[in-house]
């Protein structure tokens, strides 16, 4: 009896599977002359410019509070807290605060980001002369900036598959991650996230868009340079990511016909390859003695499994073992940055060369190390941070669960481990690696997709590692955007790509 009733389900949930399976195809037949991946990037694009008007520009205005590195930007930027805002000042990480006084420079930073926010504050001043600073004027800057680099990146996709529903099904997915709260909410914010996230969009976007042989390829090339400068300038951290990008362009030599492609490409590569050298020596970076010390011992010393051998190694003191694990931001730390046996004795007998020479020892310590990273690059939402503006009277450092799906989705359900890095790896390297390899022909979809998502894959770790060997664990949670967009990316064209494979099966047997 319990058979018959167990065979009688299968056979229902059969058939309604089969009959959602002849709708399908009756739909795809009917849109495969109209099916314009054009159209639906462009229609996407209108849902995220929606979406972020009601989050970024609706009340309750939503936006991301600042924690040190914020209070820190703010004095980079010449911002100071209103007077009638003196409570922001004490619990700054507990509201968002959209408005600031402008004044003098108190900290000089040289960043990219730096003339975003200029120009947010000169267009302030045009509208309103009131020597107040409203944030959202930066975050329309980012919204105009993020609009034709969603559009790239979903219209990219888009042109992989052929069928109307698999697109349908795309366009949805990518509005769904790239336009999450998770990121949105750093657009009313001082933070660099959000010029982070809008540069790896054009990367990726822009560089998946050199798989034909068109006229605009030029543009695309002049796009991936003026991303990668723009990153790599942004702190001196993305250093690398400049480099990267220069790598990626001068790998594309080979499948571009036209000489002035070519020679473009090669310019352009050693603009990016001379933007990285000038970003180590004289860009900032918000890494200080108290993230040195953490380097060692929310790092090197925490990870160690003899912590006495590595700081023999490395000239140390064996007694600074006890340290492992401590954190200066402990409520009852082990010490204070200004104790002298912290500064002659520890401090002054290593760097962060020093730290990643260790790792390259101790390689398994390294791989711990990105595991935590990559975990933490999962919540991209500080949870120390509030989202709401005191005003609302929402409860401190709360967050709006509006168009937060996806990053929901990440947080409770998605695998938080390094293997989910390799499995997207490894299913991209998979589908493409075979036939990038192959010296006598070159399939260009093939090509540029595995060198597109092979140099997301060199951009996430290289920060994540900068990261690591400056402040060790204590400082992933606030430097954690790059990898996590990075692993957006990678999962949202690996499933354009398995949607692509699927397509080909079903019309070979048609």
């Amino acid at each position: 009896m319990v058979l018959k009733v167990f065979w009688k389900v299968l056979s229902r949930i059969a058939e309604v599977i089969q009959r959602l399976w002849e709708k399908r195809a009756a739909l795809n037949k009917k849109m495969r002359q109209r099916y314009s991946p054009s159209l639906l990037a462009l229609i996407g694009t209108g849902v995220c410019l929606a979406l972020s008007v009601i989050i970024l520009f609706l009340p309750a205005y939503i936006g991301m509070a600042n924690d040190s590195i914020g209070n820190q930007k703010m004095q980079e930027f010449g911002l100071s807290y209103r007077q009638s805002d003196t409570e922001g000042q004490f619990n700054s990480n507990e509201y968002f605060i959209k408005s600031y006084e402008m004044t003098e420079k108190r900290r000089e930073f040289l960043s990219s980001q730096n003339v975003f926010v200029e120009l947010a504050k000169a267009v302030d001043s045009l509208f309103t002369a009131d020597n107040i600073f409203d944030v959202r004027f930066l975050a329309l800057i980012y919204l105009v900036l993020y609009l034709p680099a969603v559009f790239l990146v979903l219209h990219s996709a888009l042109e992989r598959v052929s069928f109307f529903t698999e697109g349908v099904v795309l366009c949805v997915l990518g509005v769904l991650i790239f336009s999450d709260i998770s990121y949105f909410a750093y657009f009313n914010s001082l933070y660099e996230d959000a010029l982070v996230f809008i540069c790896l969009l054009y990367f990726a976007g822009a560089a998946l868009s050199l798989h034909k042989e068109r006229r605009w390829n030029i543009l695309s090339i002049l796009v991936i340079a003026a991303t990668g400068v723009v990153l790599c300038l942004v702190e001196k951290r993305f250093f690398l990511a400049g480099m990267i990008c220069a790598l990626f362009l001068f790998l594309q030599i080979r499948i571009f016909s036209r000489v002035d492609e070519k020679v473009v490409t090669v310019l352009l590569a050693c603009v990016l390859l001379g933007s990285s050298v000038f970003s180590i020596v004289r860009c900032g970076e918000e890494f200080d003695d108290v993230s040195k010390v953490h380097s060692m011992t929310r790092g090197v010393l925490l990870q160690a499994q003899r912590p006495d051998d590595v700081l023999e190694k490395m000239g140390i003191d064996v007694s600074y073992s006890v340290l492992a694990d401590s954190s200066l931001y402990d409520y009852y730390p082990a010490s204070e940055i200004s104790n002298e046996l912290l500064q002659n004795g520890f401090l002054d007998k290593y760097s962060a060369q020093d730290v990643l020479l260790s790792y390259i020892r101790n390689p398994g310590s390294l791989l711990s190390m990105w595991d935590i990273g990559i975990k933490a690059a999962f919540n991209l939402r500080r949870d120390y941070c509030g989202n709401y503006e005191k005003s609302t009277g929402m409860p401190a450092m709360g967050k709006s669960i509006f168009w937060s799906m996806w990053s929901i989705f990440k947080e409770r359900s998605a695998p938080k481990t390094i293997g989910y890095l390799l499995i997207l790896v490894i299913a991209f390297a998979a589908m493409s690696g075979r036939k990038v390899f192959n010296r006598h022909a070159v399939k260009r979809w093939m090509y540029v997709y595995f060198w597109m998502m092979m140099s997301m894959v060199l951009i996430g770790i290289a920060d994540l590692t900068y990261v690591i060997c400056k402040s060790g664990d204590a400082q992933l949670i606030q430097f954690n955007i790059t990898m996590g967009v990075v692993m957006d990316i990678l999962f949202y064209y690996v499933m354009a790509e398995v949607l692509h494979k699927l397509n080909i099966l079903e019309e070979t047997n048609e």
